[in-house]
């Protein structure tokens, strides 16, 4: 009697991925690669997986949602209030600039991302995760950074901003002041991440590394733009004969259009430096998603620093803030694109298949493995501190047997 046909199919309970050939529980996605198991050849390039971003699985990777994208380790249920935490500080700009308040304007644009994200720290257990020291050093040199450099700087664009934005710098200093300073400035502000990863790497997880760089990116923007504009608040509280124009616009740029960019282009080269690739590809394509990221970081650097030769130029301050905005939603999405990337990509924690554990996105309970077979999510798209907490109290079946009968009287 042959037994042929009952050994040459899958193990009851699992199917083969069509991707990394392996033998994987059943589900929607595979729990190893992290593809979809059945319309994979209908979901695009296998390598990106545009239909499902790992850190919100719910949504399509090029969905613009600012909140999955700036603070990706929220869980489902944070995510309304730091939606609400934007709408909140996009209103606080909108009223410093209709009562023409230049100080609470100037603090609301500097401060308000920043904040935000220090909060985002605490709620995804980057506290936790991350040694304190680390987080300090990165504050530290981005404040430190961004403090001297304006003061190093301060005399050679003073008049640009005493001229205001879009009143443009003639002759030879347009290279100098539009291009020089900005590219400068750039490099300076992704200083604190590469120093900290050379001194204190620490363990490597992507979103680690994004936490890190986009926290220095913003302490150095949020510093520079206090230490430069800092001059305006002795022009008292109440700028009646600014025009109405010129406060909107330089709400936009220097409250939404600067601090996503930073924060971004900082993120983006923290993920890049933070990744590690499994080990057992570390020879395949060894550098092709670090050197992707840094790419994307570099084209959004490249349109940044050619904004500054835009902010010197003669051309309408309307135009100066569409264009800004354009290059902190393309920056946005190769955040986005950069770090489904990488938590597709990189080494991931030890599969435990036989072992259960809480999915914190969709509140299955499925196989402890890289992403989970219900809805994609990477398990790093979670904190360690969580993962360290699920896995210590797995969760238990319980069997129900058959109610008791009854006497009946």
């Amino acid at each position: 009697m042959s037994t042929e046909a009952e050994t040459d199919g899958p193990t009851p309970g699992l199917v083969e991925c069509p991707v990394c050939q392996t033998e994987v529980p059943e589900g929607e996605f595979c729990g190893l690669c992290g593809l979809t198991l059945k319309d994979h050849g209908t979901s695009g390039p296998g390598w990106l997986r545009i239909k499902a971003y790992s850190a919100s699985p719910g949504e399509h990777l090029l969905t613009p949602n600012i909140v999955s994208s700036l603070f990706p380790r929220l869980s489902p249920g944070s995510r309304k209030a730091f939606l609400l935490g934007l709408g909140v500080l996009l209103a606080a700009l909108v009223a410093a600039t209709l009562f023409r308040l230049p100080a609470a304007l100037i603090t609301v644009a500097a401060l308000g991302l920043p904040l935000l994200f220090l909060i985002y720290l605490q709620e995804s257990d980057v506290y936790d995760d991350v040694p304190t020291g680390t987080l300090v050093a990165t504050a530290g040199l981005g404040i430190g950074l961004g403090v001297g450099w304006v003061l190093l700087t301060g005399a050679v664009v003073a008049q640009a901003y005493d001229v205001g934005l879009g009143a443009g710098i003639a002759g030879s200093r347009i290279l100098r002041d539009g291009l020089g300073i900005p590219v400068a400035s750039l490099l300076l502000m992704l200083a604190p991440a590469v120093l900290v990863r050379l001194v204190r790497p620490g363990h490597r997880e992507s979103l680690d590394g994004f936490a890190i760089g986009a926290l220095g990116a913003l302490m150095f923007t949020a510093a520079a733009q206090m230490t430069r504009l800092a001059p305006q608040f002795a022009g008292g509280m109440v700028a009646k004969s600014r025009p109405m124009n010129g406060l909107i616009v330089e709400a936009g740029i220097r409250g939404i259009a600067v601090p996503i960019t930073a924060a971004a282009v900082g993120g983006l080269i923290g993920t890049a430096l933070w990744f590690a690739r499994p080990a057992n590809k570390q020879h395949q394509h060894r550098n092709y998603v670090r050197v992707a990221l840094t790419v994307f970081a570099l084209i959004v650097m490249t349109m940044y620093a050619l904004l500054g030769l835009v902010d010197v130029a003669r051309i309408s301050q309307t135009l100066q803030l569409a264009l800004h905005l354009a290059v902190s939603a393309v920056a946005l999405l190769a955040l986005r694109i950069g770090l489904q990337m990488a938590l597709l990509h990189e080494a991931h924690d030890e599969i435990l298949s036989d072992e259960p554990l809480l999915c914190t996105y969709c509140g299955h309970v499925v196989p402890d493995m890289a992403f989970c077979v219900a809805c994609g999510a990477a398990t790093r798209a979670s904190s360690r501190s969580s993962r360290k907490a699920r896995r210590h109290t797995r969760p238990v079946r319980v069997e129900t047997g058959p109610e008791p009968a009854t006497d009946e009287q």
